[in-house]
This record gives C-alpha cells, sequence and structure tokens, in this order.
C-alpha cells in the first residue's frame, strides 16, 4: 500500500522525477567520461598508476638450490616468516627512505594467514599513492615484491629497494645475535625489477551504478522533503498562538473581578450585591 502511495505522489510530481532522472545521468556521465562539446566526444577518465615487482630467493651460504638432493622445505617456511616479517615497519621504512618518500604515504599488505591458500597474497589497500605487496610462492623459497606508484620509474624504485632493505634489516639482526657467517640466511635478486604503467579507467557498470544510487537519493528526496516540510509547519502551528484545543476541552479562563475574587469571565454580576457595595461608606 505505501509502495503504490509513494508511485502516485511520484507521478504527481513527474516534473521533479524527470530534472532527478537527468541529473543522476549528467552526474554518472561526468564522473566516468571526460566529454568534450567541440567536438562532442566521450572518453573514459583515467587514472594512471604503475606497478613494479622484483623476485627474492631465499637461500643459504651453502646453497641447496643446485643439489637436487637437498630438501628445500625448510627454506620455504623461513621464506614464508620473512614474507610477514618485510611488511613489518623496518623494511618498508628503508624502502621509502632510499626513495626519498615518507612511511605514512605507502600502503603495505603481507601474504594471507596460514589458514589461506600457499602462496596467496592480499592486494593493498588504495588509500595512499603508493603501496607494497609481499607474496609467498608455494613450492619455492622465493618472495615477490609487487609495489605500486604514481609513475613507473617510482613503482620500479620501490620494487629495487626492496632486496637491499631486506638484507639490511636481517643482517643487523644475525650481527646481534653473532650468526656465523656459514649459518646466515642469504637473500639473492632473480632479475632486475620491472614495472609497467597500469591505467585505470572506471567503465560503463560503474556509471551505470552511481546512476541508481543518485536517482533512488533524488527520488528519495522528492518524497520526504514535502513530508518534512508539513511535519515542521504542523508543529509550529499547534505551538503557535491560535492552536487547535487540546483533548477537546475549552481553554478556561480566570479573571479577576473588580470585588478581588476570581471567577468566569462569561459570569454575570448579581446588581444586589452591586448595590449594597455600592452604598457602603
Amino acid at each position: 500500500m505505501n509502495l503504490i502511495l509513494s508511485l502516485k505522489e511520484l507521478w504527481r510530481r513527474r516534473a521533479l522525477v524527470a530534472v532527478a532522472v537527468v541529473a543522476a545521468a549528467l552526474i554518472s556521465l561526468l564522473a566516468v567520461f571526460q566529454v568534450g562539446l567541440l567536438p562532442p566526444s566521450a572518453t573514459k577518465r583515467v587514472h594512471p598508476s604503475a606497478r613494479g615487482s622484483i623476485e627474492i630467493l631465499v637461500d643459504s651460504a651453502r646453497s641447496p638450490i643446485a643439489d637436487a638432493r637437498r630438501d628445500l622445505t625448510g627454506l620455504t617456511a623461513r621464506a614464508g616468516v620473512f614474507a610477514r616479517y618485510i611488511a613489518g615497519g623496518n623494511v618498508v621504512n628503508q624502502i621509502a627512505k632510499k626513495n626519498g618518500i615518507p612511511a605514512g604515504q605507502i600502503d603495505v599488505a603481507g601474504p594471507e594467514s596460514f589458514s589461506a591458500v600457499p602462496g596467496a597474497g592480499s592486494e593493498a589497500l588504495q588509500l595512499h599513492p603508493y603501496g607494497i605487496s609481499i607474496t609467498q610462492s608455494a613450492e619455492l623459497p622465493i618472495l615477490g615484491v609487487v609495489t605500486r606508484a604514481p609513475t613507473v620509474a617510482a613503482a620500479r624504485g620501490l620494487a629495487a629497494a626492496a632486496p637491499a632493505a631486506i638484507r639490511n634489516v636481517v643482517r643487523s639482526i644475525q650481527v646481534q645475535q653473532g650468526t656465523p657467517e656459514n649459518k646466515r640466511v642469504q637473500f639473492r635478486v632473480l632479475g632486475p625489477a620491472k614495472a609497467a604503467s597500469n591505467d585505470d579507467a572506471l567503465g560503463k557498470k560503474v556509471a551505470l551504478v552511481l546512476f541508481v544510487v543518485l536517482l533512488a537519493i533524488f527520488l528519495f528526496a522528492i518524497l520526504a522533503v514535502p513530508r518534512l516540510v508539513a511535519a515542521w509547519r504542523a508543529v509550529d502551528y499547534e505551538a503557535g498562538p491560535f492552536s487547535p484545543v487540546r483533548g477537546g476541552e475549552r481553554s478556561h479562563e480566570v479573571l479577576l473581578l473588580p470585588t478581588g475574587r476570581s471567577g468566569d469571565a462569561d459570569e454575570e454580576e448579581d446588581p444586589a450585591e452591586f448595590d449594597r457595595a455600592a452604598g457602603e461608606p
């Protein structure tokens, strides 16, 4: 029943509904597309960004990589520990310092928890211009560092600075603990840092969702604003000096009579009593 009443009310205000449809369509179009008038054109708005990457092998002084008889399980498990450690503050701070970027401007995401699929990594939330995501290979002691930046050079610089930052932080721990050289973990870079542009453009689906949301807001305003104004005026009328009688009772005013007693305003005076009062000295 309320739906039918709302539809009828919208039909009575169909001029406003038409304006709301046009406004929602224009806002959605301008938010997603770059519109040109001369000549008429509509191109997607592009948000320029770049992504970089580099792979790091977690190895030992006596590398088992070239020996088919050696088991890599221990190094793979240790790589998982380092992947979570890299997502901490020390390594990221050194990467940021190397590139002259405030560490607070970098979004960091480490690998998923141990209960998740091995090798899976979480994408860094894009709250700041820069981002670093750490991934781990499922079966090999290999770490992947994926970076995000506004330019290709900045994304490559973040990725290239990761191996040295990891080595410095881990080496400081090894020195403090007195770990012998032949027992220390080594970090080997598997190729140079790579980077490429990644232009994210909003599509038609985003424009459609934005249009639906805006239209729903406008229609709600068309229905709600008149009711809010009517309720506001009703409250003002009830609180005013000419407010209607409440509860079906008459307002009862009490007046002070000349004799000093109070009574009803419409009560008539007794003539005999008035004469007696006039004859008293």
